[in-house]
């Protein structure tokens, strides 16, 4: 006798679930809509507006998918609703003509392919890890589009002038993508271009050049960040009237000529990790209202504090790692508002400071090769200072007067390997 026995292998399905917590907010696991349709949104309560998609499993979708969640929403609650898919497989979305959305997350994802119809009401939109190369052209549909980030996308190249016309944009976080290059292919017009456009994000790229009239148009900005790209030449003049923060940080930066800037809101400026040798040209004309400076970890020359204590309005300044063998600290290099002055990591040998604007001044010269003070040449407004990892460590933070720095100081002798060369 003979037996035959049938085996059948079934890919186990995982089971689909989802959660409403008191945030309302429903999160949503292993939905297949195509093989479960939509009761899963029948399901949620009418007082939740945001979807939370893990593990969703389509690879195409339309807003109409969602289309009759929105719409009870909207006409019985006048709530705003909020869509998010993290973790899917997802390559294609279609957001349909009137579509209504507060917000739209699309988070690691293989988007290659999305679209926006006519007359939709997004203000937020996320995409972050996808496979895009491209910024799609109908994004300049998304008229209350008030936030838009991008990020570890594949997108080469960015034509600002898609997002110019978005009237209500005021927030652009293009970071963490492949760009190298950006640029604006419009010839203005009498229309208002980027009319609220105020944070401005480009880090993180791989942006080799950048030509700063790129942002002239932007009447409205407020912040600039093209850090941590490969920028080695900055061309153009930056125009701005709203402009306080901008940052160059850790790229290749040699030379910048800012003698065509006009910025007169700009506080602060930071272009650590570069290799300037030199400040950059016109500083004072164009930096006349700056408050803070940092350029940390370049190639700069002890005679750039001439320069400095030209800006009247300077009171924070960073120069740590530029191997500054000495530096001239008086009434010339030190600007009368000053408040803290960061040497640390250089290299120097001798610590002399006759001129500090007032008792709220602050120097950092920790990590230099410092083994000698001439306190007698110390001035007596000198009450905070840090010496620390120098082979002479006579840090204090507390001393009130001249006289005290004399009578309170305590002095440590230390060896400084770094120092020894």
């Amino acid at each position: 006798m003979s037996f035959s026995v049938l085996v059948l292998f079934i890919r186990p399905t995982i089971p689909l679930r989802f959660h409403c917590d008191r945030d309302f907010v429903c999160e949503i696991w292993h939905w297949r809509p195509l093989d479960e349709g939509t009761f899963v949104l029948e399901h949620i309560p009418i007082t939740h507006g945001a979807i939370e998609l893990y593990n969703f499993w389509a690879t195409e979708i339309s807003s109409n998918l969602f289309a009759n969640f929105e719409t009870q929403r909207r006409n019985i609650q006048q709530m705003q609703t909020a869509l998010t898919v993290i973790e899917s497989p997802l390559r294609g979305f279609v957001l349909e003509d009137n579509a209504t959305f507060y917000t739209i997350g699309l988070e690691k994802t293989q988007l290659d392919v999305i679209s926006f119809g006519t007359r939709c009401n997004v203000e937020t939109l996320k995409i972050n890890y996808c496979k895009l190369t491209q910024l799609p052209k109908s994004i300049s549909n998304l008229k209350a589009l008030q936030s838009f980030t991008l990020s570890h996308s594949f997108v080469p190249a960015v034509d600002l002038n898609l997002l110019a016309e978005l009237p209500r944009l005021a927030f652009l976080d293009l970071s963490k993508n492949r760009l190298h290059t950006l640029y604006d292919s419009c010839v203005r017009t009498a229309t208002p271009s980027y009319p609220l456009l105020a944070d401005l994000y480009l880090r993180e790229n791989k942006l080799k050049s950048i030509n700063l009239d790129v942002f002239r148009p932007m009447m409205s900005l407020t912040k600039i960040d093209l850090s941590h790209n490969h920028i080695s030449v900055v061309s153009g003049s930056l125009v701005s009237a709203s402009l306080n923060l901008l940052d160059l940080s850790y790229n290749r930066i040699v030379e910048i000529d800012c003698c065509g800037w006009a910025v007169p809101m700009l506080y602060g400026m930071d272009a650590n990790d570069n290799r300037l040798r030199a400040l950059p040209k016109c500083l004072q004309q164009a930096f006349q209202n700056v408050t803070r400076l940092a350029f940390d970890s370049n190639q700069l020359q002890p005679d750039v504090m001439f320069q400095f204590g030209r800006l009247m309005s300077l009171k924070f300044l960073t120069l740590k790692d530029n191997k500054l063998p000495y530096v001239t600290l008086n009434m010339s290099t030190i600007p009368t508002q000053l408040r803290h002055l960061d040497l640390s990591h250089n290299k120097l040998k001798h610590l002399d400071v006759p001129y500090v604007p007032s008792k709220d001044f602050h120097i950092d010269v920790s990590s230099n090769c410092i083994s000698s003070v001439d306190w007698d040449r110390v001035s007596a407004n000198l009450t905070k200072i840090g010496m620390g990892e120098n082979p002479l460590d006579c840090s204090f933070y507390r001393i009130t007067t001249g006289v005290d720095i004399q009578s309170k100081l305590a002095c440590k002798r230390q060896r400084i390997k770094n120092c020894d060369q």
